[in-house]
């Protein structure tokens, strides 16, 4: 998701300002530190917004609110936010400045992030022509942001497989205690089951611990149970189980077969990673943890569940 933060570079310095400011100086100093404010990592959309129509009033050129609001939705990879602020993005596109400019380097970057808007907006309606299309019409535009573009190709790609899979939820499994158990059994008859796949040794997966058991706690009053499935290769159980004590976890504390049925049905290549399953067994959500996508596809499930606050 900050893929382009790697590659993008923001070069904007904090205003020096002398006992004795003019008044223009201080405009100056003031609509330096909105654009500040503007690009920094923590707005939330809701902030972004505000800051942009007092940018406006501040005399912030028109281009570097535009060019903000870009860097927001690509850092965020928040489609729906992109897609709105398209005709923006055309404009910035046909009246670029280079001397003007916050982040981006020049008028081909923003073309080549409107064809990538394109496709990201395809592959939500799952026109594949139209995502190919515009995809690699942003990779010929900015080869240097490819390794960003050839990303969201392989996670359509994943996602036009995992709509087409319903996984079975009767594969035998087992719980840190050894506890003979299946992923239906886990359903129990509820609305859906969201699985954490993770291993002790994957640094970030124990990050997000934390994170996991607050899902867990919010989401099981909307229906969705929230399990952790460990895929350490060996003494998985008694690992699993030492690390549920120490979290102090009370959640579904599940052990994969070591045949690795779900990692190869989902095509977990990487961890830590989040799957959504429906009761049927289709995936609804394939994806990092963090990915902001997973509120959206439970907010399918239950309408009222919300996004925790930035």
């Amino acid at each position: 998701m900050n893929s382009f933060l790697c590659i993008l570079f923001l070069a904007l310095g904090h205003a020096s300002l002398r006992a004795q400011a003019t008044p223009a100086e201080e405009a100056a100093a003031g609509a330096k530190a909105l654009v500040q404010r503007l690009f920094a990592q923590d707005t939330t959309e809701e902030e972004l917004l505000a800051l942009a129509r007092e940018a406006n009033k501040a005399g912030v050129p028109r281009q570097q609110v535009i060019e903000a609001k870009l860097v927001w939705g690509l850092r965020h990879q928040d489609t729906k936010f992109l897609v709105k602020i398209l005709p923006e993005v055309e404009i910035l596109a046909a009246s670029f400045d280079s001397a003007s400019a916050a982040m981006l380097p020049d008028a081909g970057a923003v073309t080549s992030f409107i064809a990538y808007i394109k496709a990201l907006k395809a592959g939500d309606a799952r026109d594949e022509a139209g995502f190919k299309q515009n995809i690699l019409e942003a990779i010929w535009l900015n080869p240097k942001q490819a390794p960003v573009f050839l990303q969201s190709i392989e996670k359509y790609r994943r996602e036009s497989k995992m709509n087409a899979l319903v996984a079975d939820l009767k594969i035998p499994l087992t719980t840190s205690l050894g506890e003979a158990t299946t992923l239906h059994d886990q359903l129990g008859g509820k609305k859906a089951l969201l699985l954490d796949f993770w291993a002790s040794w994957c640094g970030p997966c124990m990050n997000l611990m934390p994170a996991l058991k607050k899902k867990a706690g919010k989401l099981s009053a909307h229906g969705v149970v929230v399990a952790a499935m460990n895929k350490d290769d060996e003494n998985a159980e008694s690992i699993a189980e030492r690390i549920r004590k120490e979290q102090n976890a009370t959640l579904p504390w599940l052990v994969e077969p070591a045949d690795r049925p779900y990692s190869k049905a989902f095509e977990i290549d990487s961890i830590p990673r989040m799957i959504l399953l429906s009761p049927e067994g289709k995936v609804l959500f394939n994806g990092h943890p963090e990915d902001p996508e997973i509120w959206a596809a439970l907010k399918k499930i239950d309408a009222t569940i919300e996004a925790p606050a930035e």
